[in-house]
């Protein structure tokens, strides 16, 4: 039985040609500082993101750690929201464009309002959690949360690529104090 969920799993990931668009890599690469933020397990597979983005040499923060610096004009803000209406990511959204930043919105959701307010969307494969229209067979946001991780993962390659970053400049900055 766990070979056959395997297989929808994965099968359902490989449903979609998702891109990462040089807007988005160009957003990581001007941005000062870059800070991500999520709910729930939308806000761990960003987590995952962003220690992939430190690792590429970029300063990043988790929005809410207690060492966060001020957010600015010259910062990005990477956000996961599968519904993307969720109250506390839309204010952040809100917050930052007041500040001049950019953001940007991983979603599974087309045409929301959060869309309109940010910088560049990417539309990744699954749902909002409390969604009835569904394109999975997992349950809630399942899919949407994978996608996150591994779409992550699809832009730091692509990232590596664009500008040359080396697996072992990546293993430099790795933490070493674990």
């Amino acid at each position: 039985m766990a070979t056959s969920s395997w297989k929808t799993i994965v099968g359902e990931l490989g449903t979609t040609d998702v891109s990462v668009s040089p807007t988005a890599l160009s957003m990581i690469h001007d941005a000062n500082h870059i800070f991500v933020a999520g709910m729930g397990r939308s806000g761990l597979a960003i987590q995952a993101f962003a220690m992939r983005i430190g690792q590429l040499g970029k300063p990043v923060t988790v929005v809410g750690e207690a060492t966060a610096p001020a957010f600015t004009a010259d910062d990005l803000l990477i956000v996961a929201s599968g519904s993307a209406s969720t109250q506390s990511i839309v204010a952040l959204v809100q917050k930052a464009k007041q500040l001049g930043g950019k953001s940007w919105l991983l979603t599974a959701t087309n045409d929301s309002d959060l869309e309109r307010l940010v910088t560049d969307t990417t539309i990744l494969p699954g749902k909002g959690k409390f969604t009835t229209k569904t394109n999975t067979v997992q349950p809630m946001g399942s899919l949407f949360e994978q996608s996150v991780w591994l779409f992550g993962d699809a832009v730091t390659l692509d990232y590596m690529r664009q500008y040359q970053i080396t697996e072992s400049k990546m293993q430099a900055n790795h933490a070493n104090l674990e």
